[in-house]
């Protein structure tokens, strides 16, 4: 209980900030979103394009919530903000920048019913600066030999573009169907299952022993969310239910493998 009560801020972080920063990286790979589906009409998209930004914004805030809750006292954190060459300070400027860029993109969405694309490359950018230093962080600690493989930094960018393109499925759910999102959804589980397979070698070969999580995790994420997404594209599944059953599956082995990872760092 105590381990799960410790992991579970970090959980927190790494997985509602990581749907945000993946969704926006996934969106600008894909070309944009129709929030409200394939058979929503170009007003109807219009009049709810800010809920795409709005969601994620969302999300980074819940996932901030959680660093704090690691932290345990703001002036911890007004400290670490202090130091601008320690993790928790890179963590911090990405995501305020990450967090900037969102709030404008709400803007421009709600006000002119569309966001720039430029808005959302930049977004992604931050995104992709959020992911790569949440997993530096962990590979910095010193003394942790579980973290400071080479899987580390791919564990969580690659599990944040899994998370991000259930996300976009979900708010998208035509995506799945026309075949451009369903292909990254597979994409991305693919390359987050070689990923946990390294991982998994790094734990073996320092004696720690997450083969079980591991394995759920590769199971219920890239396997059982890549068959949804094909299931979906292929017409097995309906729309909404595909989606949401992309999202939920990818979360699930996301956070499975992330709390291995968490766990085999604090043995």
């Amino acid at each position: 209980m105590n381990m799960i009560m410790h992991v579970l801020p970090l959980l927190v972080f790494t997985t509602f900030a990581g749907l945000a920063a993946g969704a926006y990286v996934v969106d600008a790979l894909c070309g944009g979103l129709r929030v409200s589906g394939s058979n929503s009409s170009a007003s109807d998209e219009r009049r709810r394009a800010w809920l795409f930004p709005l969601v994620c914004l969302v999300l980074l805030g819940v996932g901030l919530c959680g660093t704090l809750a690691h932290l345990g006292q703001p002036l911890r954190f007004a400290n670490g903000m202090a130091n601008p060459g320690s993790m928790i300070a890179q963590e911090a400027y990405w995501s305020i920048a990450f967090g900037i860029v969102i709030v404008v993109d709400v803007a421009f969405a709600k006000a002119k019913g569309a966001s720039p694309r430029p808005v959302r490359w930049v977004g992604a950018i931050a995104a992709v600066g959020l992911m790569i230093v949440t997993g530096l962080a962990y590979y910095h600690s010193l003394g942790l030999p579980a973290w400071s493989g080479a899987a580390t930094v791919p564990l969580f960018v690659l599990g944040d573009l899994a998370l991000g393109a259930g996300l976009c499925a979900l708010l998208d759910r035509g995506a799945l169907a026309d075949g451009k999102l369903a292909c990254a959804n597979i994409a991305a589980e693919i390359a987050f299952a070689v990923v946990l397979v390294a991982f998994g070698l790094h734990l073996a070969r320092i004696g720690a022993d997450m083969t079980a999580l591991l394995v759920a995790a590769g199971i219920v994420g890239p396997l059982a969310a890549s068959v949804a997404a094909g299931a979906t594209h292929a017409g097995k599944l309906s729309s909404q239910a595909g989606a949401a059953a992309v999202l939920v599956l990818a979360t699930v082995g996301v956070v499975l493998a992330r709390y291995a990872f968490f766990a085999a760092g604090m043995m």
